[in-house]
């Protein structure tokens, strides 16, 4: 239940319920304390002052998260791990609008860390020959082909890449997985650079 103009200000309170807004009648008078009009309406002016001051506005960002860089940087941590489908969701609609952006970032920091990379797919290659079963029949390894014939065929039909993924990682922390077919999934190039070696 919210409070009074009189009992918030008395209470420490952000909100209270004044007199009902004829333009956002369905907030019933929810009111911030140190704003007039309702939320709505102190939100609608807080956008247009915000547009009209970008230079200040991002100015007065910088300085703040430059003074409290720990106290913002814990913030975000946070708020990733609250909302991580969330965070998730946002990241591979971003990859998806911006997906020359991310392309070229990609190839630049290649570019720029080759040998890095190099050893890096090297290791890969190499751990995941030795987490490829001698048992595998003649049908399994089709069953593999397959999947990089399929993820190849998406990439084309979607426009965005597709990943062969193993659903448990070949160097997970705390579980490793097999080069098998049971072990593979298609999935969106975004999810598999999202999931790395996790489960």
């Amino acid at each position: 239940m919210l409070l009074t103009r009189l009992e918030a200000i008395k209470n420490s309170a952000l909100r209270y319920r004044g007199k009902v807004c004829t333009k956002h009648p369905a907030l019933d008078g929810e009111r911030y304390v140190k704003s007039y009009g309702c939320i709505a309406c102190a939100l609608v002016a807080v956008k247009k002052y915000q547009r009209k001051n970008l230079d200040i506005v991002h100015a007065r960002n910088k300085q703040y998260r430059s003074n409290n860089a720990e106290k913002v940087s814990r913030w975000h941590r946070d708020w990733r791990i609250e909302n991580a489908d969330q965070d998730a969701k946002r990241k591979v609609e971003y990859r998806l609008k911006n997906a020359d952006k991310v392309k070229n970032t990609y190839k630049r920091y290649y570019e720029e860390n080759y040998l890095r990379m190099l050893a890096k797919n090297n290791k890969r290659h190499a751990d995941k020959l030795r987490r490829t079963p001698a048992w595998l029949t003649s049908d399994d390894w089709w069953m593999i082909e397959q999947a990089y014939e399929i993820a190849a065929k998406r990439s084309k039909l979607f426009g965005f890449k597709w990943h062969v993924d193993h659903v448990l990682p070949l160097r997970g922390k705390s579980v490793s997985g097999l080069h098998t077919p049971y072990n593979l999934q298609v999935i969106p190039a975004v999810e598999n650079l999202r999931k790395s070696n996790r489960v």
